[in-house]
């Protein structure tokens, strides 16, 4: 397109060759400077000057007053040749007047302009309408050129016509600028389009980003196809189809609009395409779409942004429900470089009324917001604000980097890992939560495998004696046999006392568990594993007073016995003195049989030992003692230490309180889809975790994992050593 500046700059050369050409073929006079030539060189120096380069669409006062006065000296020069009190000499008069009016009234408008915080007063205004009016070149040099043709040509006919004919000709017709744009026209016009390329004319537009086609022949436009949308009012946009929708006049086509890039406008001849609302089909190479994420990504679309979006959570219309499920990763963008992912947690089918009974049916994925991926961190942050109505969701596309190592688990068919700070993991308390069957044990075994691959010590109270195999690769069965065969003997027996606390074999047992703890947490002990399974042992107390030198005597349960293992392990700790990393880690295996909720327990000495083991991990935070509570039946725990679980990994569950308790923890939506949730699968949250907001990941591979983790972490291989049988702790008063 060539700008209208050199199209006037040509004109305006033209037109003046025009003029001497006049001058010179048809006045007498020729070229010669006199009054003959008055009408020229007023025309060249400010009718062509002023309305083709100085105001060409406008004249303000100050144009005014330098047109005037250019008009003005051109007929001063005159005066010489009127006779004075003639005819001529009025008109000539008259002309000079008109001219000086225009100069002194736009000098005036100058001097007396008011500020531009001032409002011009209605006087000011009027005499400025005039003068803008009057003053413009047309205006002013037209009635020059008039009385020139008067005064000095009226008796040559001839050149009287030529003088009008070529002010007319340039003034009201300007064939000039005409033909210039005559010839763009013609060059720009609109050529036929392609019948084959003509997909239709647009019908309706869903602001923003969205417009409906209405297709000139029935054929399906697979979706993705790209197109160029002309507009009467707008530039032309880029255009990818969706989907159809329904109306009375037939389907509609609705189609993904974003602004046409230079790229592409260069590669094709934007003017072939009509002035009026279509769409045409164009051919778009792999080298375009690498530049244009619409149509990079048009394979990974599955969407676009549905009302009742919030920073939060995303709804989007489905458009492509391929790779959905609960747990995807969709990408979406918020502002213009951001890409958010989001996780799919919900979903469900609506209609709407799209004209009269026509109706629009479609599915309705929620989502919440992860964040925005940090390669560097390994770890997801997070993006305020939300994105626009209409714009395209993609399925996540993964990324070339494979699975982090140290992640305890990744979005589903995804390599984005969660990862798990171990340390946080004990001195926050970790809970995992689940039916039985669906991985909880397993999940356990790999933090057992972190925690000591961080130095952290574990005791294992496991009533299934699973662990004793899975992490047989960390025990030395010698030195356990040894252990368990000293605590066992020292809970064996038991007698009648007169004071009822020192009945039974109770207060043995509990002196001897001291004495393990603390050899098994002394820096010099090698040993970073200890299973036990409370049931094993056959411990005494007195559950009633001493009659006729006899008392009765009950054998400790397996949650008394818990009890007794949880305070030493706080005793312990706390001689040890205050740390900020994890030192000890309890974990309750079951923990619904060894720290009940008090309206659970089996036996009424349960309640006593539940506060007792809570009361452990309550106060054991700031020594570095925590749990990892694995439970199937989340009513039946004590909420003492649940609740003070900050990391926690919801499996499948079915019942409403394990659901409701969850709800408060990950939200409303992730404990929704509780019930549904695959083996090995699970919603993770808490301070432990690499994601600030609940997430559904699928857990480890144990083999897989083993045969990434353990190379670098291979198991610790305590040197045996035979230990001697149990002996006293000193200091009985304080641990009694």
């Amino acid at each position: 397109m060539i700008p209208e500046v050199k199209i006037r700059a040509v004109a305006l050369v033209l037109y003046i060759f025009a003029l001497l050409l006049v001058q010179f073929s048809l006045i007498d006079t020729g070229l010669k400077p006199n009054e003959n030539a008055i009408w020229l060189y007023g025309g060249i120096a400010s009718l062509l000057f002023g309305s083709r380069i100085i105001n060409p669409y406008f004249t303000p006062p100050s144009g005014a007053f330098i047109n005037g006065v250019t008009a003005l000296l051109a007929l001063v020069s005159a005066l010489p040749s009127v006779s004075p009190w003639s005819t001529d000499a009025y008109v000539l008069g008259t002309t000079i007047g008109f001219c000086a009016t225009v100069s002194l009234v736009s000098i005036l408008l100058l001097i007396f302009r008011p500020p531009l915080s001032d409002e011009p007063s209605t006087t000011w205004r009027v005499f400025e309408r005039a003068v803008v009016s009057l003053g413009s070149p047309n205006i002013l040099f037209g009635v020059l050129i008039a009385s020139a043709a008067w005064l000095f040509h009226r008796d040559a006919q001839v050149e009287v016509f030529a003088i009008l004919v070529t002010f007319l000709i340039i003034t009201v017709f300007r064939p000039v600028e005409a033909l210039f744009k005559y010839g763009l026209w013609f060059l720009n016009r609109p050529k036929p389009i392609d019948r084959a390329d003509l997909i239709g004319s647009v019908a309706a537009h869903q602001s923003p980003g969205i417009v409906l086609v209405r297709q000139a022949e029935a054929r399906t436009i697979a979706q993705g196809t790209p197109m160029v949308l002309s507009d009467q009012h707008g530039p032309l946009q880029l255009g990818v189809a969706l989907n159809y929708v329904g109306r009375d006049e037939g389907n509609l086509l609705r189609v993904l609009t974003t602004s046409l890039p230079n790229r592409l406008a260069a590669l094709h001849d934007v003017n072939t395409y009509a002035a009026d609302s279509m769409a045409v089909s164009i051919t778009v190479t792999d080298e375009d779409k690498a530049d244009i994420r619409a149509l990079q990504w048009i394979d990974r679309l599955c969407g676009i942004v549905d009302t009742e979006t919030i920073p939060e959570y995303l709804q989007f219309e489905v458009i492509n429900e391929a790779g959905l499920a609960e747990g995807s990763l969709v990408e979406a963008r918020i502002g213009d470089n951001q890409s958010v992912i989001y996780q799919v947690v919900d979903g469900v089918t609506r209609d709407e009324v799209v004209q009269q009974k026509n109706k629009y049916g479609y599915a309705r994925a929620k989502a919440r917001k992860i964040g925005t991926w940090d390669n560097d961190g390994r770890r997801f942050c997070h993006v305020p604000w939300m994105p626009r109505m209409n714009a395209p969701v993609f399925l996540l596309e993964e990324p070339e980097d494979g699975p982090v190592d140290d992640c305890i688990g990744h979005f589903p068919d995804t390599p984005y890992g969660v990862r798990l700070n171990s340390s946080e993991c004990v001195t926050h308390n970790t809970a995992i939560l689940g039916i039985l069957g669906v991985g909880k044990s397993y999940l356990a075994i790999e933090l057992v495998e972190r925690m000591i691959a961080q130095g952290i010590k574990v005791v294992c109270l496991d009533l299934t004696n699973q662990y004793d195999d899975l992490l047989g690769d960390f025990i030395d069965p010698a030195h356990e046999q040894v252990r368990r065969d000293a605590l066992a003997a020292a809970g064996q027996g038991g007698v009648a006392h007169q004071n009822k606390e020192q009945g039974g074999s109770r207060h043995r047992f509990k002196q001897a568990v001291y004495g393990k703890m603390r050899e098994f947490m002394a820096p010099a002990d090698d040993h970073y594993l200890w299973v036990i399974n409370p049931a094993q042992f056959r411990v005494t107390k007195q559950v009633s007073g001493m009659y006729q030198g006899n008392a009765d005597l009950a054998h400790l349960t397996p949650s008394e016995i818990t009890a007794i293992f949880s305070d030493a392990a706080l005793f312990v700790s706390q001689e040890l003195g205050m740390t900020d990393e994890a030192r000890l880690c309890l974990v309750y295996e079951e923990a619904h049989s060894l720290v009940p909720e008090w309206n659970s327990v089996a036996a009424e000495g349960d309640k006593m030992a539940t506060a007792t083991s809570a009361r452990a991990i309550l106060q054991g935070r700031k020594y570095g003692l925590g749990c990892l509570l694995i439970t199937q039946r989340t009513a039946n725990v004590t909420k003492t230490i649940l609740n003070q679980c900050n990391t926690i990994f919801a499996m499948r569950t079915f019942d409403d309180t394990g659901k409701d308790f969850l709800g408060n923890y990950i939200g409303s939506d992730y404990a929704a889809v509780l019930p549904s949730l695959q083996p090995r699968h699970a919603v993770v949250f808490g301070k432990a975790s690499s994601c600030e907001n609940p997430v559904l990941i699928k857990l480890n591979d144990q083999d897989a994992f083993r045969a990434r983790f353990r190379p670098a972490n291979p198991p610790r291989e305590p040197a045996p050593a035979v230990i001697p049988g149990v002996g006293e702790v000193e200091g009985d008063d304080e641990i009694a």
